[in-house]
Formats: structure tokens, sequence, C-alpha cells
């Protein structure tokens, strides 16, 4: 059957650009794995890159043909009717093409080929080895995207699949219409994107977050290709900027995220300890570990096996992730993971592969990797070092055995792969809670070690050099205190463990800023390190202050509702004012714009006739996919104030003042009674009467139904709604019964039964428009954000440096 108005040609020429790519990649693969063999023939290394060029190619016709889909609203093609609609603002066609699992593979996939890319070029003799590991990688992920069907087998999930062709739409009836996509009103405007998706940050935090997961390809490429060639020193240079290039722009992926949280999400603030945050933050941490100890490996020698094993782990990490994320089984714990698409054992397959190969290569070779020196002293900065690291994989471990909670229940029972094991675990009830109780210690000691790392020594340090660290310590300590009685860190019931986190952050920033002015005399090529340092330190104050102090200061002593407690959230009837900590607050009215609602909240503390600033929390409307609230915040120097909607009435306006209720349908026979609106109705009789009109053959009709209506109190009142009929034409004359607040419209009876049909309105009681909301103070949020752009700044400088040294 010829189907009129599809675009078969964009699906065809998608799914040929898909099987191209994996194809070639594996082509690539192969002629790479032949010109490591062969070194002295030029032809399998060129005939490599001729390969891995076309892989490319595929590539950017993927990414172009699902973007021109999604961009000319091709909705007979299912990922495009589920992510995209006719009024999707085109600044959010980013978001929308990312939004699904087929979309974030092919970012992904984009993402590994401009590093292959790049790797092609700068990678010199370790080209062949890196870039074999790099392709194979490029052919998994082709293959979650080709959706393709061998028997009962199903290799990928296609965004080029139509609508028509699911199996489980096989079977209706619209299938065999020509013209399904004119005659369907499902297909005249697509499902649209999720509205929590719709904010700037989400057409950049994906793309910079998968760059980050792509980008720890590249150390696990060369570490694989260490092993391969025996080769456990040349590595380390080329690796080295690698390592610290993930780790700065994965850790700016995780920290976008973390403001697209705070600013569109309304948790509440930037970090919720969510599985999926979770899953992109222990890789972090872990290549973190991996760049320092292939630094100390570089420096010192002697940490082989642990910058390899580091580095490897990273990307597996990235990989369990990813099947964590998307495989379904984090379904029911985190607000941020994929459903399940059927891809969960070829996800299983592809982190075994790489995993089991990786290990594999590793215990194989790991009697020939150089060994750790026995000459190393508890003073030395490389010691320290490694049990930071060491630290930062402990920490990553715990986080990853609390998200993992959900894969080890599913393993365990009858149903699950150990049946024999029959208890399942409990995730924790406050994971915020449980979170930052385990991870504040090891903090303290990550910081505590990146502030004074910078004074230490390789092989040992002197006695004097400890002298050079006193003046940080006095000024940390001194802040340490300042800080901690002005905002009473000594009321909480962790004030020890805070406080100590407390000085360690400012030992971290202050230790840095020392070592690089006293030491390297503020030389700005040299800051990188220190920069970077800084800019962590700063990361764990902000977050240490504007987390554990924020204060929630829309407390009322009414209850409000069991949806909105009352120690969190006030009620604000409009142009009413109430108190929010120091502010009175008036809620002045609302404005709908585009699909938000807006509601203007006049904040006053200093003039009471003058509003000090106004903030208007938006309600994002969609019919689709549900409300969504996002909040309006205030941005200080020194603090944050936060507010969002918790409640409004969302009914239209002529809806909410109508003056009558919706109509309620009443059929009563002579002498019933029924109960309607805390009253009783009694149908009397019927009456008839029979009025002049122009045509004395035709005269008007009048019926008229005698209702008694008593009240709870025993009063009764009557009512006498009337049936016209002139003519043709049936006409109504309500009653109204004012003391009751009730309107009767005889509509109708029924000659056979006698009985009548009563159309019954109660009046609308006027009451005030109200809203709830919530508003919290963060205190000091922007060392958190000065601090994100301060280790972004002192990673590139470093990076920088190693290039330029290396060049």
């Amino acid at each position: 059957m010829d189907y009129i108005g599809e675009h078969l040609w964009a699906g065809n020429l998608g799914r040929f650009s898909v099987i191209l790519a994996f194809v070639s990649a594996l082509i690539a693969a192969f002629a790479y794995f032949k010109s490591e063999k062969n070194t002295t023939d030029s032809s399998w290394k060129s005939f490599a890159r001729i390969s891995f060029y076309v892989h490319l190619l595929a590539v950017f016709s993927v990414v172009g043909t699902l973007f021109f889909m999604m961009a000319n609203h091709y909705f007979e093609y299912d990922y495009v009717w589920k992510h995209t609609s006719l009024d999707l603002p085109p600044k959010y066609l980013f978001s929308a093409f990312w939004e699904g699992q087929e979309g974030s593979f092919i970012l992904w996939l984009f993402w590994h080929a401009v590093l292959g890319f790049v790797l092609l070029k700068t990678a010199k003799k370790w080209e062949a080895s890196t870039m074999i590991i790099l392709c194979l990688v490029q052919a998994f992920l082709a293959s979650m995207v080709m959706g393709v069907y061998l028997g009962g087998l199903k290799i990928g999930q296609s965004p080029f699949i139509l609508v028509r062709e699911l199996p489980e739409n096989l079977s209706l009836p619209w299938v065999q219409m020509k013209d399904y996509l004119q005659m369907i009103p499902a297909f005249l405007d697509g499902s649209g994107l999720n509205p929590l998706l719709q904010n700037y940050w989400m057409t950049i935090h994906p793309p910079t977050l998968f760059l980050g997961f792509a980008s720890t390809l590249i150390p696990f490429a060369f570490a694989i290709a260490a092993m391969v060639k025996n080769d456990y020193s040349t590595w380390l240079k080329p690796a080295i900027p690698w390592a610290f290039f993930s780790v700065m722009i994965l850790g700016t992926g995780i920290l976008m995220g973390g403001a697209w949280a705070y600013e569109a999400l309304s948790f509440g603030g930037f970090w919720a300890w969510d599985p999926v945050e979770n899953s992109s933050l222990v890789p972090w941490l872990v290549m973190v570990g991996a760049g320092h100890l292939l630094i100390i490996d570089k420096n010192r020698g002697g940490y082989t096996r642990s910058a390899i094993v580091f580095s490897i782990l990273s990307f597996i990490l990235i990989l369990y992730s990813t099947f964590l994320t998307r495989s379904g089984v984090l379904g029911d714990s985190s607000v941020h993971a994929f459903v399940d698409l059927g891809l969960s054992g070829q996800l299983l397959i592809y982190l075994l592969f790489f995993t089991v190969i990786a290990f594999a290569i590793f215990f194989a070779k790991m009697g020939k990797m150089p060994k750790g020196k026995n000459d190393e002293s508890l003073s030395s900065r490389d010691y320290w070092m490694f049990i930071g690291q060491l630290v930062l994989l402990i920490s990553a471990l715990q986080i990853t055995f609390t998200t993992s909670i959900p894969v080890n229940n599913s393993l365990i029972g009858p149903d699950g792969w150990i049946p024999l094991l029959q208890e399942k675990i409990a995730p924790p009830t406050d994971a915020i809670g449980h979170y930052n109780k385990i991870q504040v210690p090891f903090a303290i000691v990550i910081t505590l070690l990146v502030g004074i790392s910078h004074f230490l020594r390789y092989k040992d340090t002197p006695n004097v050099a400890f002298k050079k660290v006193i003046r940080s310590v006095i000024v940390s300590l001194t802040l340490t205190i300042v800080t901690a009685y002005g905002l009473n860190f000594f009321d909480e019931s962790n004030a020890l463990l805070h406080v100590l986190l407390l000085f360690t952050s400012y030992f971290a920033i202050f230790g840095n800023l020392d070592f690089w002015i006293s030491l390297l005399k503020g030389k700005l090529k040299l800051m990188g390190p220190s920069l970077a340092h800084i800019g962590f330190g700063l990361i764990i104050l902000g977050s240490l202050i504007s987390n554990f102090k924020k204060e929630i200061i829309s407390k009322s002593d009414e209850y409000i509702h069991k949806n909105f407690p009352a120690n969190e959230n006030v009620l604000i009837e409009l142009n009413d004012t109430v108190q929010l900590g120091e502010y009175k607050v008036t809620w002045v009215g609302e404005k709908f714009e585009g699909t938000h609602n807006y509601y203007q909240l006049d904040f006053f503390k200093k003039n009471v006739n003058h509003p000090d600033f106004s903030l208007s929390p938006p309600i994002l409307i969609n019919e689709q996919m549900g409300n969504n609230a996002e909040p309006a915040t205030l941005h200080n120097l020194t603090y944050d104030l936060y507010t969002h909607v918790t409640y409004a009435d969302l009914r239209p306006a002529e809806e909410k003042n109508a003056p009558w209720s919706e109509e309620s349908e009443i059929v009563m026979g002579r002498g019933d009674s029924v109960i309607y609106a805390n009253s009783f109705l009694v149908f009397d009789s019927i009456a008839f009467d029979v009025t002049n009109s122009q045509d004395p053959k035709n005269p008007n009709l009048l019926l008229v139904a005698k209702i008694s209506i008593y009240n709870m109190d025993g009063n009764v009142y009557s009512a006498m709604p009337i049936l016209t009929l002139e003519g043709n034409t049936i006409g109504h004359i309500e009653d109204e019964i004012s003391e009751m607040g009730i309107k009767l419209n005889f509509d109708k009876v029924d000659p056979e039964t006698g009985k009548i049909t009563l159309k019954a309105f109660t009046k609308n009681e006027e009451e005030p428009e109200i809203i709830i909301i919530k508003a919290i103070i963060f205190p000091f949020i922007n060392l958190l954000w000065i601090g994100c752009f301060a280790m972004a700044i002192g990673t590139v400088i470093s990076i920088y440096q190693r290039i330029k040294s290396n060049a």
C-alpha cells in the first residue's frame, strides 16, 4: 500500500546511515588491528583512516537526518511524534532531540566520532592501538539505534521507525488507511516535549554531559593500548591531558545539571542525590583519581597498576551508569531514568564485553607492570596523593552501592538470578540525609589533602616545608570560627563534622592560594592546578553552607493541606500580605504569557509603601504531560531567595468566576424527593396553562413544575420553573431560590411516565483566590557557582600547559 504524505526517504536515509556507521566502525577497527600487527605496511592504516572518515560522515548524516525530520514535524515517525509538537519553540528542538534514549545514544555516538577524529590526528604512534578500542565502542553504540529484528532478537531501537511499523500498532484499523496522516487527529500534532526539559539548561547540559561521558573512553583506550604494547611509560604523556579534559567536561556537565535542577525542577536545591545524578558523579570521582595517579606515575613511577585500574574503571562506570539509567531498573527510584525499551540485555552485553576484556588484559599483564617503590615516605606527596585517590574510590563505591540497591534487589528472590537469597535491601527513606552523613567524612579528608598536597615533595618532605602551611592553617581556622558562630553551625546535630568540613574547605582554598602566591610567585601559567583546587574548595564550601544552613522562610502555624506541610509552605490570598522571614509579601496578581502562568509576589522590607523587589514564579501549563512549577529566584551577593508555587487554581478565569456551578440533572416523578445541595427537593405537581398566541389554533402552552425545597433547618421554600411551548419552539423560564442559593430549570417531561427532568444549579460562593508558595534562603550559594568557574578555568590552564609541554 502506498501511504499518502509519508516522507519515507528520510527514514531510509537515517537507517542506511546507522548501518553504514556500524559497518564502517567495524571495518576501521579491523584495519587498525591489521595496521598494529604490520607496522611496516602503511596501507592498512590509510584504509583504516578512510573507513573512520566514512564512519564520521555516516554519524553526521544520522544526526542531520533526525534533526531535519524533527524540525519539519514528520509525525509519521514515532520518535518525532513523541518528542516534538507544532507549538514547540525552535530553541527547544535540541532538547527534544536528546530527550529520548535513541537521541541520547546518537549524541553519545556523535561525540565519540568527534573525539576519535581528534585522537586520529594527535595520537601519533598510539593511533592504531587506541582507535581499535574507540571504533569497537562506536560499533556497539551504533547497534543501539539500529532497530533490526533477527527473528525474535531485537538489536537496538531505531529513531527512524514509523509509528505504523511498531508491533503494537500493526493491528490497528488506521494502519490500513492510505491517508492516515490527514485523517487521524493524533498525527496532526505531536506529543511535545516534557515541560521539565523546556529550559535553556537542557540545550547545553546534556551535550556537555555526554561529551564528558565520551571523553572517559580516551584514557581507557590508552590504558588498554599500554597493556597490549607493554609500554608503561610513554602512554602517560598523551593520556594525562585527555584525563583532565574528561575531568573538566564531565564535571562541568554535572554542575550544569545541578544548575538545571536549581532553576527548573523545583527540587529546592541543586543536588538531590538522585540515582541518575549519582551515576554521573561516580565516574567523575574515579576519573579525578585517574588523572592524579597518571601524574604521580609520570613524575615518580610505581603507580602504573593503580593508574590503569582507575582509567579502566572510569569508563566501565560510565557503561554501568548507562545500564542503570536505561534498563528501567531505576524507574521507581529516579525522576530522570529512562523507561526500558527492551535494550537491557544488549546494554548488559555492552558493559560485560568491555569489562571482561579490560580486566582480562590487566590480570594477564599485571606481572609485567612496574612495581611500586619501597623507599616511599609517609611525608611524600605521592603517598598522600595516592591515599586521596583511594578515598575518592571508596566514596565512589559507597555511592554506587546505595544507588545499585534496585539492581541488587532485582537479582534476589525467586524471580532473580540468585533465588537462594530472599532478603532484599531497603533503600534509604531519606536519601539526601543518608548520602550526606556518609560522604561528609570523605569530603573532609579530600579537602584536607587538596590543601596540603602542594606543600609536600615527591619522595620525602623536609620539616621546614610544613612551616609554610601554618599561615594557611591560621587563616582557615579564624574564618572557620567566625563562620561557625555567625551561621550557628554549633547548634546542629552533626556540628563536629560540619565544622571540620568548614575548616578543611577553607584550608583547601587558602592553602592553594598561599602556595601559588608565595612559592609559584603568582605566575599565571603555573596557576592551573592551584586554581582548580581553589575552585573545588569553594564548591565544597558553598555546598556545605547553602545546603546545611538553608532556611525555609515560608512557614505557617496553620494547617494548609496534607500535601503541603505548614512548616514549609504558606497560603496567600490575592492582594493579601503574609510574613516570610524578614519580608512582608503580597500576591498582587497573575499573568498568562505563552505557556506560562506567572504569579507576581511583591516583597517589602525597608519600605512598606513600595516593594523592594518582585518575583514571579511561573507554572508551565502542559495539558498532555502535566503542569510544572518553576522557581523564581532573587540572586544576591550573599544569598539567594528561591521561591516557587506549590499550588494554584489553574482553571480558566470564566470558570473560576462563574456565578453558578455546573448543572446537575435531576429526574423526578410526582411525589419523589431527592437530596441536592444539602436540601430536599420534592416534586409536588405539574400545572398547565394556555396563553394567547397569534394563531388561535396553536395556543402557547406553559408547564409549571411545583417543587418544594426543605433545608436542614426545616424551612420550606417553593420553586416553579416553567417549560414553554410556542409553536414548535421549546423555551425555559428558570426559577431562582435566593434564600437557598439554588436555581432550577424545567428541562423536559416524559409524557408516558409523567416524570420531569430538572437542571439544577447552586450559587458559587465568592471565595478569595489563593496560592500556596514555598520560599527558601540559600546563604552564600554564589561560592559554589564561583567555584565551578574557578575549577573549570584552572583545569583548562592545566591542560593547555600539559599539551604545550608535550609539543
